[in-house]
Formats: C-alpha cells, sequence, structure tokens
C-alpha cells in the first residue's frame, strides 16, 4: 500500500513538474518573442531548399506513378527480371516526370513571359490615356456640382504636385538607399534561385530513394508505437496523403485548366490583356472560394480602364466560367477528396488566411479537412465506446442522452 502511494506521489510530482516547466518554457518564449523568431527564420533559411524539394517530389511523384504503373508491367511481360526491370521503370519514370516540369517551366517562359510583359508595358505606356479617360468620367460625373468639382481639381493638383516635389527633392537623396535596396533584392533574387536548384536536387533523390524513406518512417513507427497504434498511424498517414494529394493535384489540374479557358475565351471575345487576365483568374482559382473573386475584380477593373463594355463582358464570361468549373470540372477531378461542407471550407480559408495568408488560403482546406476527419473519428470511438449512434441523424431530435442509452439496453 505504502508503494502504491508513494508511486502515485511519484507520478504527481512528475506531472507538476512538467507543467511547471513547460510553464517557464511559453513564458521565456513570450519574453524573448524577437529572439525566437531570428531563431525560426534562422531555422526556416537553412531547411527551406529541403522543403521546397518535398513539395516539388510531392508535385512530380503522381507524373512519376503514372509512368511506372505502365511500364513495369510492360518490361514483366517482356521477361524482363524484376529488379531491373524495377530500376529501369524507376530511372525513366524520374526523367519523365522531371522532362514533364521542365516542359512546363519552358512554356511558361517561352510562351506566357514575353505576353505578360507585352500586357504589362502596355499598361504603363497607355496609364496617362487611362488617367485622362478617368479623370474626364470623374469630370462629367460631377459638372452638375461646381464646388466637389473644385474640390476634386485642387485634389488632383495637389496629387501631382506631390509626386512632381517627390521626384525633384526625394527620389535623388534617396538613391543610395534604393540602391541598397537594389543590391539586397538581387541578393534575395540569387538566393532564392539557388534554393530552387538545392530544392530541385533533393526533390530528385527523394523521388529516387521514396520507397526507402517509406518504409524507414513504418520502421520508425513500428519501433516506437505498439501493433495498434502503429497500424492506427499507418492509416491515418493514407488518409492525409489521398485528402492533401487529391486536393492539392486536383486543384492545380483544374486550375490550370480554367486558365487556359480563360485565356481561349479571351482571344475569342478581343478582350484586351488576354495571357496577363488569364495567368491571375488561373493562379487565383487554386484558392477555393474566393479564388475566383480575387482574380476577377482586378482583371475587370483593368480591363474597365480600355473599355468599360468589354469589362461587362468579361465579368458575364467569368461568371459562367466558375459556373461551368464549380457544377462540371470541378467535382469531375476533385470529387470528394475534402469531404466538409461549404461553411467550413469558408471558416478555414478565412482563419487560415488571416494567419498564414496566401499558403494558408491554399493549404486551409485540406489542413482543416485532415483535423475534421480526426475529430470525427475520435468522436466516432467515444460513441461506440459507449454504445451509442454514431449517425448524426439521431441526434437531431434529442432531448436527452439517457435516452440513447435507454435504448441501447436489451
Amino acid at each position: 500500500m505504502k508503494r502504491i502511494q508513494e508511486n502515485k506521489y511519484f507520478h504527481f510530482g512528475m506531472m507538476l513538474l512538467t507543467v511547471i516547466s513547460v510553464s517557464i518554457l511559453l513564458l521565456a518564449v513570450v519574453l524573448n518573442l524577437d529572439k525566437v523568431g531570428k531563431l525560426l527564420t534562422t531555422v526556416w533559411n537553412a531547411f527551406s531548399p529541403i522543403v521546397i524539394g518535398g513539395v516539388l517530389a510531392y508535385l512530380l511523384n503522381p507524373l512519376m506513378n503514372f509512368m511506372d504503373r505502365r511500364l513495369r508491367p510492360f518490361l514483366l511481360k517482356r521477361k524482363m527480371k524484376e529488379e531491373k526491370a524495377a530500376r529501369f521503370s524507376r530511372v525513366v519514370s524520374l526523367l519523365f516526370a522531371l522532362l514533364v516540369f521542365a516542359i512546363l517551366v519552358y512554356e511558361f517562359c517561352a510562351l506566357l513571359l514575353p505576353q505578360l510583359y507585352e500586357s504589362i508595358m502596355g499598361i504603363v505606356n497607355n496609364f496617362s490615356n487611362y488617367y485622362a479617360v478617368a479623370e474626364k468620367w470623374v469630370m462629367s460625373f460631377l459638372a452638375d456640382d461646381l464646388a466637389i468639382q473644385s474640390w476634386v481639381n485642387d485634389l488632383l493638383n495637389k496629387l501631382f504636385n506631390f509626386v512632381e516635389n517627390w521626384l525633384e527633392s526625394g527620389l535623388l537623396p534617396s538613391l543610395e538607399t534604393i540602391l541598397t535596396g537594389l543590391t539586397s533584392s538581387v541578393k534575395s533574387v540569387v538566393s532564392g534561385a539557388l534554393d530552387l536548384i538545392i530544392g530541385l536536387c533533393a526533390a530528385v533523390y527523394m523521388l529516387w530513394s521514396r520507397d526507402l524513406f517509406l518504409a524507414q518512417s513504418k520502421k520508425l513507427v513500428a519501433a516506437l508505437c505498439k501493433a495498434p497504434a502503429a497500424d492506427h498511424i499507418l492509416t491515418l498517414g493514407r488518409r492525409v496523403h489521398k485528402v492533401f494529394s487529391g486536393f492539392i493535384i486536383g486543384k492545380l489540374l483544374d486550375s490550370l485548366i480554367i486558365g487556359v479557358m480563360c485565356y481561349i475565351g479571351m482571344l475569342i471575345l478581343r478582350l484586351p490583356y488576354p495571357a496577363l487576365v488569364a495567368t491571375v483568374v488561373g493562379a487565383t482559382n487554386i484558392i477555393p472560394f474566393f479564388g475566383p473573386f480575387i482574380g476577377a475584380i482586378p482583371s475587370a477593373f483593368l480591363i474597365l480602364l480600355v473599355n468599360p463594355l468589354q469589362a461587362l463582358y468579361f465579368v458575364i464570361f467569368v461568371l459562367v466560367l466558375q459556373q461551368v468549373d464549380g457544377n462540371i470540372i470541378g467535382p469531375r477531378i476533385l470529387g470528394d477528396t475534402v469531404g466538409i461542407s461549404g461553411f467550413w471550407v469558408l471558416v478555414s480559408i478565412t482563419v487560415a488566411g488571416s494567419l498564414f495568408g496566401f499558403a494558408g488560403m491554399v493549404l486551409g482546406v485540406p489542413v482543416f479537412a485532415v483535423l475534421y476527419m480526426l475529430i470525427s473519428d475520435f468522436v466516432k470511438s467515444r460513441l461506440e465506446a459507449k454504445g451509442m449512434p454514431v449517425a448524426t441523424g439521431a441526434y437531431q431530435t434529442l432531448q436527452s442522452v439517457q435516452e440513447l442509452q435507454d435504448g441501447q439496453e436489451p
């Protein structure tokens, strides 16, 4: 009895010590947020090439699987030894994935970038004309109110004088600062390019040794956990992979299709800046729910500066395109990979976007879907342990939980 009590006291003391240690650690983090932030930034900069490589490997893995599933059975039918067929298929599949990636990058740089450059230069060269049209429209709108028209004229003159004075007295003395910032920007670009190259090399290693890394991960789980817990972790990992791969790969393919359709549609309708607008619409379409609006609003404003009637045509075209995407293309590509309702999609995008920006808006949905899946599994296991029904419909008219427990009794 005494030994049991001492054991209880020991566990209580360890729990108290853990709570105190965690509290002190959290307090130290709060009091040194700047240093902790710098430390996290340093760690992130050190691991960012590996993270980039992991993302590239995850995106290229479906292409590699696509070729491997077709080439390996073909080689085995040709009486090639299994080990040799597996190695040869791995090499060809990896080269195929890298070739497709290189073609996509080349097509983007060779076809899209020049048109984007022409569109942006057209906007810059015609900016004075756009300003004159906008000013004329504002003045015609305010023609009946001379007081407001005078106030707007005065405001525009002050703005013009401010810009002119800044160019003469503020820009030239700031050239040194601008050059310093430009040098820093060049360093950032070079560093980013090096990270991308190292990440691509890491992706090649990851894709080549993916079976080995997967086996090592399973080995680690089996060593650290008991058999039921290890099986649960492996099953959970497969389900998480299914959610993320289905959503991310499907959404990228869906956005690519929408971007191409938008480009073709704008060429048919003869709308201005087709490459630029299609790129914006396709890129923002990656974001669920808000993406179409984020891409369409600035694009419509850009076209409005050129031709208001064409802006109306563009808005109607984008609405039709998004209906086609939401009701035909999206469901066929994505299916029910997320498994959460529209309300939770809205919540996940809003919260994750406010915390992590664009990356949060893109990844918030699959992350929330995984959390939703974990909570659902936990609730289901607890209800089954209590002998209560799992179906949500059983709780719609529920007045007392005791009713469910009484209903389960024989």
